[in-house]
């Protein structure tokens, strides 16, 4: 039975990880969790706008019956991995109240392509 496609891919990927640095993909992807945590974490309870700074607008901004803005950002790539393009994706949802004060962020998909896309302070 062939492994699903998203399982492939996470395992090529930690396996990328791993050759490049003598780390178990267990201490990789928990770097690149703790990173990307420390990156994002900052933006809650605080004005959206810092957060459009750093990130630029959103891919989508909608209005939620509460009065506030659900907005994502998404980053898509590929990488080559024993000549099989795999696609990368990195998904950040902030919530923000009738103020665009930041209350709730979110983020979905590969863990180290998150890290590498989202989890660097700009310039």
């Amino acid at each position: 039975m062939p492994f699903p496609k998203s399982l492939t891919v996470a395992a090529a990927l930690l396996l990328l990880a791993a050759c490049a640095e003598p780390q178990s993909a267990e201490s990789v992807s928990a770097a690149a969790r703790d990173n990307f945590g420390k990156r994002i974490a900052p933006y809650q309870d605080h004005p959206l706008a810092e957060m459009v700074a750093d990130l630029g607008l959103p891919d989508r901004d909608t209005p939620t019956s509460e009065g506030g803005r659900k907005l994502v950002w998404e980053r898509h790539d590929t990488k080559t991995i024993q000549d099989q393009v795999l696609p990368q994706v990195c998904t950040v949802t902030a919530l923000t109240n009738s103020q665009d004060v930041v209350f709730f962020v979110l983020a979905g998909g590969n863990t180290l392509y998150c890290s590498e896309v989202f989890g660097a302070k700009p310039a």
